[in-house]
């Protein structure tokens, strides 16, 4: 069993860094290579990743390293943990959603909302001591997705930081925007009008967001275990099944491997892409069938099918029912 005496990352967290330090002739492309192509199981020390950062800083002579990083994050960087979160219903659960799981990514996260009269202050404390490009990776890092997901950061928000005031703050200024920066205080994170707590998400889905929260909470579990590849993999295919026909090169690439590289995982865990792919949607299908009014034909959009009636082929397959009848059995009707 693992332990958190050692709390670690998920090596999603540190992609960034490596996108942004291809720049740089001083980092040797070969070490970048081996960080990028890494078993998508492997996690790394937090402790030894803030060494890693003192060092590309003093390499590279950027003192900005975590927050030029933070804005080489992509959408969906974080994986089921983002997808969770997004598909909340308000700010308030998508902040509780993203705190609960936060271990998934890093394990140093002691992220909490505090409501101080009529301001909500996030606070996001790490349990290992950051390095400055740490500590503005993981603020800048939250205000992206963020922004990626919902409305902007609320402009009244401000972006609290314990760190000492730069010499120049114009980085922090094209990171986080018309926010007002407030530095040496007492916490690391953000504070914005309370109110804001009950605002709906664009991108809400309760349905996704039920679902999602079930696999994420399976990979709280194999996270204890240390073997977590093939829930992510499920969690990964689930999240984006909506946006059409789900292919294993997008997962991989998704997850920072090769096809191959997945392949051969999976394969060590006595699995496949397809039948991990069949496995989520069944168990999508199910769901929606047994708990909500979705149509069929909703059903099999949301399952990735171009149409209904692959679905009601692939459903008879699944559970020797249509979709229609096992509705209704499910239901007693």
């Amino acid at each position: 069993m693992r332990t958190l005496l050692q709390p670690t990352y998920a090596t999603q967290v540190l992609r960034p860094f490596w996108s942004f330090l291809r720049r740089y002739p001083q980092i040797p492309a070969a070490l970048i290579e081996k960080a990028e192509t890494a078993d998508p199981e492997r996690r790394v020390p937090v402790a030894e990743a803030q060494e890693l950062l003192r060092g590309a800083v003093m390499l590279t002579g950027e003192q900005n390293l975590g927050l030029l990083a933070a804005r080489e994050i992509q959408l969906g960087a974080f994986e089921v943990l983002e997808y969770a979160a997004a598909s909340a219903p308000t700010w308030r659960a998508a902040l509780e959603t993203a705190f609960r799981y936060s271990h998934l990514m890093n394990e140093a996260a002691n992220f909490h909302l505090d409501v101080v009269g009529d301001k909500a202050h996030v606070v996001l404390h790490s349990t290992v001591p950051l390095v400055r490009a740490g500590v503005e990776f993981q603020s800048a890092a939250f205000h992206v997705v963020v922004t990626h997901w919902l409305d902007p950061m609320p402009t009244e928000a401000e972006v609290w930081f314990s760190l000492a005031a730069p010499q120049d703050d114009s980085e922090y200024q094209k990171t986080f925007g018309p926010n007002a920066l407030v530095f040496d205080a007492p916490f690391n994170g953000f504070v914005f009008d309370a109110a804001r707590l009950e605002t709906k998400l664009v991108s809400s889905d309760a349905s996704l967001h039920g679902v999602l929260r079930q696999h994420a909470e399976r990979l709280l579990a194999e996270l204890a275990k240390g073997d977590g590849l093939v829930e992510r993999v499920r969690a990964q295919v689930l999240a984006t099944l909506k946006d059409g026909p789900v292919a294993a090169e997008d997962v991989a690439a998704q997850m920072g491997v090769t096809r191959r590289t997945l392949t051969r995982r999976l394969a060590q865990h006595g699995t496949s892409f397809t039948a991990l792919l069949e496995e989520v949607r069944r168990q999508a299908a199910t769901h929606y069938l047994r708990s909500t009014e979705h149509s069929i034909e909703d059903i099999a959009f949301l399952l990735g099918f171009s149409e209904s009636s692959p679905f009601v082929r692939a459903f008879k397959r699944w559970t020797g029912l249509a979709p229609a009848a096992y509705r209704r059995a499910s239901r007693g009707r």
